[in-house]
């Protein structure tokens, strides 16, 4: 988009016949887009420091804290059939990246899968979440280790769908998290195909946003609006300091009724 920007601006330049102007404008041109890319720069730097503040937090915590704020729990829990495929320690949290895929008698295209599964993985940010919403009950295999690899070498937090993977071992080996709600060993065939890629999505029995705050760890995969961002690390610095002392008490030889606090 930026070397698209200054084209236009030179084709601007050349077509009013300002050839002198646009040596000096072209010259402010890359000034200010230099600004403007560290200013994108630190941004994107600041939002990933942000979700870090959450990442090893347990989903659980998150929560409570989303609950505290009066949120809806069940609209942000993913069902529970969507779960780990191979062993996970900690959280994965970052912004949601999302591929929609429908039922369709029509076979799917080589456009349909770069277009709606391989663009959206090259184009994601460091840290995102891949949400793949399958758009059937019936457990098909959207993706395997290849795509894994793929997406830990862009960076991604990690991938999310609440139809089937395959590849297990191979997966586990890339070593980035995925979680899903199932194993199989073919793929969508004619069953279903993808439609599009970065629109709301209904996943795992959830409505997800490109862009939504998605956390997943051994408890479970849940999405929140990144408005609540801020918000919800406060409420997870003041949890935290409750069980802090919960724990303290407990070990110090307090009974259940005086340690533990509501």
């Amino acid at each position: 988009m930026i070397s698209e920007d200054r084209n236009l601006s030179r084709r601007g330049f050349l077509k009013t016949g300002m050839a002198i102007t646009a040596a000096g404008s072209l010259a402010n041109l890359a000034t200010a887009q230099g600004a403007q890319d560290m200013d994108r720069d630190a941004s994107a730097s600041a939002d990933r420091t942000v979700f870090n503040a959450l990442r090893n937090v347990p989903t659980p915590l998150i929560m409570d804290a989303l609950v505290r704020l009066g949120h809806d729990r069940t609209s942000l829990a993913m069902s529970r059939s969507v779960r780990p495929m191979f062993p996970v320690r900690g959280t994965i949290v970052g912004p949601a990246v999302t591929t929609k895929y429908e039922e369709t008698g029509t076979p799917t295209t080589r456009d349909d899968i770069r277009s709606f599964v391989f663009r959206p993985v090259d184009e994601a940010e460091p840290g995102s979440i891949w949400v793949t919403a399958s758009g059937t009950s019936e457990i098909l295999s959207m993706f395997g280790d290849v795509i894994v690899l793929a997406c830990r070498q862009k960076g991604l937090s990690g991938l999310v769908t609440d139809g089937g993977c395959r590849d297990i071992e191979g997966m586990e080996e890339v070593g980035l998290p995925v979680y899903a709600a199932g194993i199989c060993l073919y793929g969508p065939g004619s069953v279903i195909r993808p439609v599009a890629a970065n629109v709301p999505v209904v996943c795992g029995g959830i409505e997800i946003a490109p862009g939504d705050v998605v956390a997943a760890d051994v408890n479970g995969v849940m999405a929140f609006p990144s408005a609540a961002l801020p918000d919800v690390i406060r409420q997870i610095g003041e949890l935290e300091e409750k069980e802090t002392r919960s724990r303290r008490a407990i070990e110090e030889g307090q009974p259940l009724e005086t340690a533990y606090e509501f």
